[in-house]
């Protein structure tokens, strides 16, 4: 569990390294949540010694935090990245077809239909 979680952790290190706004935080294991533990652009290291999670800093300075305080270990941006806003569309062409359960769309039509359970214009049916 620990090699996996330093191997995790050395990855995200090194992909967000690239990304300046990006903050190294944890959860821990008493339940809270979004602890700052470093600016990435702060960090010349981390490592997994002797039970503890140390980072090492640029100006040299150390500090640590016990691996069984930690219940996960990320990396964030300070504000909300992602989808800014959500668009109502129309749905009267919304699922509009035949899929099977696994999303392919059939080129098949209702009547004919092998056994079994597909989405037809947006809703389940059985055919028997």
């Amino acid at each position: 569990m620990k090699k996996l979680l330093s191997l995790a952790t050395a990855l995200m290190l090194g992909v967000s390294a690239m990304a300046e706004d990006y903050t190294l935080y944890y959860d821990a294991v008493d339940g809270t949540t979004n602890k700052s533990m470093a600016a990435v652009t702060q960090l010349r290291k981390l490592t997994f010694e002797n039970g503890n999670v140390v980072l090492t800093y640029k100006d040299g300075t150390t500090s640590s935090t016990a691996i069984a305080d930690i219940n996960r270990i990320f990396f964030a941006t300070p504000e909300s990245v992602g989808i800014d806003e959500v668009k109502e569309e129309s749905q009267s062409n919304a699922f509009k077809g035949i899929y099977d359960l696994t999303g392919r769309k059939l080129s098949v039509s209702k009547d004919n239909l092998p056994k079994g359970i597909y989405i037809v214009d947006g809703k389940k049916i059985i055919v028997e």
